[in-house]
């Protein structure tokens, strides 16, 4: 993403002259206004496959720097990164401190602490780890809160060209004719990687470095020449049309649903080579070259980087401050994007002009270290301050308290807030706890995910009152199913072992119930079968039809029922369209229209998968279900708060105080008549 400017370029084929490649800046420009139109909402569905156009024309440009180096006998690594830093350091460190402090004055303590986490890494050009190890989703409805989320792209260059240029000198001492075998080579193994990365862990694949080497890669063949020259004039027309129709069919076919990067990003790489590869240094020039070379789309292209940089951090901060601006139906969304996408341009170009510009023509004589260090400097400020405002981001805001503290709280509420960690003789995992009466014996287990943990006060002041202990196994992102594999989720690594290592212990013969509880109705669609019959679950691939998720349902419940256990299912949780808690902080300082309550009959009709398995289990001996929603709902909607107080701390993990409008509900599973009382209160956000 980040290599864009003019930078002199060997012509292909080991050519000894370099040239300026005013197409090359044009295309970066169709690259950066495919990003554009997919981030701003303009129908390119498959935009944000730009960046690996970006990729292309990186690894070609960067790339014949070195050779020229090489090949001259002037390479050096030192000249090299100074080069590299004078480029992205300073437009990149103006863009995070403007970013920083619109940050500290529009977002809420927790995501502003969330913010400082992702800076730090970003300077550091770590950040597509960060969102892997996160399972952050490039797609997912939260992205568009992570005013940072574009710098992935930045890091996967970053952590290219930290390594490429060793990899290149090594192999030029070998043979000159080794490098582009040893490029071919290790281009196909990361292609195959991404491929199978994709299929296996699709958010992950979608950031990973090793996975996207390839792209680089591509550019970097072209570079050296691993395509032959081609002076038929029509050969090249044809060759720089394939690769524009092979740009704009991944622009407009793929969708945020397509596996990627894999083999769907091949069209969009294949077709910035063959755009590249066609331009060369043969007149007359294509059509297409003619095109790309028209001036105001250069000067785009010039800009890219900048713009690159300043577009995503106000999209993301304005629909984050304005969100009524910017909903599907609203009559001002269409011209506040144009608004914003104007002010990107602007930035960009101002950014372009009186950052990247000096700092790159800046003389600094002979001496190199006057860059390193002021580099380095820069980032360990930046990273200073990220990790200070990720510790205590109220340091640097000035929400009252009750803001937050309802902000910063944790939903679902630690466990240990309601009870004692499991004895340790027992054989649970340790994230295992007990609730209520701790001088009888457990002979309940609240097994589940997230969901599950979100009940535990209801839970614990029900066995408290009624002298009952349980044992709650809550595991967030792993539903209560055994023996099944979970991919593409953050805990997704560890939720096999641990709902085997609760199951098995839950044939203890004191255990006589098991309530299982999940987020049933996000991961319905999302269980599969393999070649093998073996059921998997993967986040990143919905559109199931249900049956391998009630295949696993009724396959765990039946082990239990052969035990001799008897089973309690709890249905889900009603979804609200936003995050409820920042929805009423946001409406009570800034007087932001308040989200609608959930449709009950759209509830409903998103729960059919599930309820098709509950239906079917429903009718097994010693098995009962029971449905949160009767308790939570109306006639029509499902409220999300009571007298000015969440009932849900996001858009569907309850508060204590919805929790316990489940009262009756967790006293008719233990067979008792049903008491009402209030429950646990939490934070009045009242206007």
């Amino acid at each position: 993403m980040s290599n864009k400017g003019r930078l002199p370029v060997e012509a292909i084929r080991g050519r000894a002259v370099t040239a300026h490649r005013s197409d090359v800046d044009g295309l970066r420009a169709v690259a950066l206004v495919g990003v554009l139109a997919f981030h701003f909402g303009f129908g390119v569905q498959g935009g944000y496959g730009g960046v690996d156009v970006f990729f292309v024309i990186s690894g070609f440009l960067i790339t014949g720097i070195i050779k020229s180096g090489l090949e001259t006998g002037t390479f050096s690594l030192a000249r090299f990164y100074d080069r590299r830093i004078r480029r992205i350091i300073p437009a990149f460190v103006v863009c995070a401190l403007v970013t920083t402090a619109l940050a500290a004055t529009i977002l809420l303590p927790r995501d502003f602490k969330a913010y400082g986490a992702t800076l730090a890494a970003a300077v550091t050009s770590t950040s597509n780890f960060y969102f892997t190890k996160r399972a952050a989703d490039y797609f997912a409805r939260d992205a568009a809160e992570n005013p940072l989320l574009h710098t992935w792209s930045l890091s996967v260059e970053a952590q290219f060209y930290l390594v490429f240029p060793l990899f290149l000198l090594l192999v030029f001492k070998i043979g000159r004719r080794a490098i582009i075998p040893a490029m071919a080579i290790v281009a196909a193994a990361a292609l195959v990687l991404s491929i199978e990365s994709v299929e296996v862990a699709r958010k992950g694949a979608f950031f990973s470095t090793p996975g996207r080497v390839w792209e680089l890669l591509a550019g970097a063949l072209l570079a050296f020449g691993a395509l032959p020259d081609l002076k038929n004039r029509a050969v090249r027309e044809a060759e720089a049309v394939l690769g524009a129709a092979l740009i704009a069919f991944a622009f407009f076919t793929n969708t945020s649903e397509t596996p990627f990067p894999g083999l769907a990003a091949l069209p969009l790489c294949l077709g910035a080579v063959l755009i590249i590869h066609s331009g060369g240094q043969h007149e007359p020039a294509t059509i297409v070259k003619r095109a790309l070379s028209w001036r105001p789309v250069v000067g785009l292209g010039l800009i890219s980087y900048s713009v690159y940089l300043w577009h995503w951090p106000l999209i993301t901060l304005a629909r984050y401050r304005l969100p009524h601006l910017f909903g599907q139906d609203a009559a001002t969304a269409l011209a506040a994007k144009f608004v914003l996408l104007g002010l990107s341009v602007a930035l960009g170009f101002l950014s372009w002009r009186f950052v990247e510009q000096p700092f790159r023509r800046a003389k600094t004589g002979s001496a190199r270290w006057p860059v390193f260090i002021a580099g380095a400097l820069a980032v360990v400020v930046l990273h200073v301050a990220g990790s200070s405002i990720n510790r205590r981001p109220s340091n640097y805001q000035t929400w009252p308290a009750d803001v937050v503290a309802a902000s910063m709280t944790e939903m679902p509420l630690p466990v240990e807030r309601f009870g004692r960690p499991a004895p340790s003789a027992g054989g649970w995992p340790s994230e295992v706890y007990e609730i209520g009466d701790g001088s009888v014996p457990a002979d309940t287990l609240l097994w589940g995910d997230s969901h599950a943990k979100a009940l535990v006060p209801v839970f614990a002041s029900y066995a408290e009152k009624t002298h009952r202990r349980v044992m709650v196994a809550p595991y967030p992102g792993c539903p209560p199913l055994f023996d099944v594999t979970f991919r593409g989720g953050k805990f997704s690594n560890t939720c096999r072992a641990l709902n085997t290592a609760t199951f098995k212990r839950s044939l203890d013969p004191d255990i006589k119930r098991v309530i299982l509880e999940g987020y049933w109705g996000a991961f319905a669609p999302n269980f599969w079968r393999d070649g093998n019959g073996e059921i998997f679950s993967d986040k990143s691939r919905g559109g199931a039809d249900g049956k391998a998720f009630a295949d696993a349902l009724a396959a765990t419940i039946n082990l239990l029922l052969q035990n001799g256990k008897e089973v309690v299912v709890i249905g889900s949780i009603p979804v609200q369209s936003k995050e409820i808690t920042p929805a009423i902080i946001k409406s009570r300082f800034w007087a932001e229209p308040l989200p609608q309550e959930a449709s009950l009959e759209e509830f409903l009709e998103r729960q059919k998968l599930v309820m098709t398995a509950f239906d079917q289990i429903s009718t097994m001996s010693n098995v009962r279900v029971f449905y949160p929603h009767k308790h939570l709902c109306g006639a029509s909607t499902c409220p999300y708060s009571r007298e000015g107080e969440p009932l849900y701390g996001d858009r569907h993990h309850l508060t204590p105080l919805g929790a316990a409008k489940l009262e009756p509900m967790v006293a008719e599973i233990f067979g008792d008549e049903a008491e009402r009382h209030d429950g646990g209160r939490s934070l009045t956000l009242r206007h």
